[in-house]
């Protein structure tokens, strides 16, 4: 599967985040690779996958359901993003909802 890179999804992004977060850096919970966002590998299928380019772990996971997002940052550590705090974003992490946004 082709990948791109993480500038690709920068309107998703702003989206969730509210603001570019594309030279936002953060480190990969499996390598320790500190990477920015834009450089980071994007897979796009039924929802959005981004991946480690060092050792292509699961960094964030974004799928879209009508008008809500639903985002896992479990593969980023000290990233420092935040998403924003509305009820169209749900924040998850090891599978359980941790925002209080929403049920699963």
């Amino acid at each position: 599967m082709i990948h791109l890179d993480g500038n690709s999804i920068g309107g998703l992004l702003s989206d969730v985040f509210g603001r570019d977060v594309t030279d936002a850096s953060g480190r990969c919970r499996e390598c320790g690779a500190e990477n920015f966002v834009g450089a980071l590998h994007v897979y796009r299928a039924a929802g959005v996958v981004v991946r480690c380019p060092s050792c292509s772990a699961v960094l964030m996971r974004f799928v879209a359901a009508r008008d809500e997002v639903w985002v896992d940052l479990g593969g980023l550590l000290g990233s420092g993003l935040e998403p924003l705090r509305e009820t169209r974003v749900h924040v998850m992490h090891g599978g359980e909802v941790v925002d209080g946004r929403a049920e699963p």
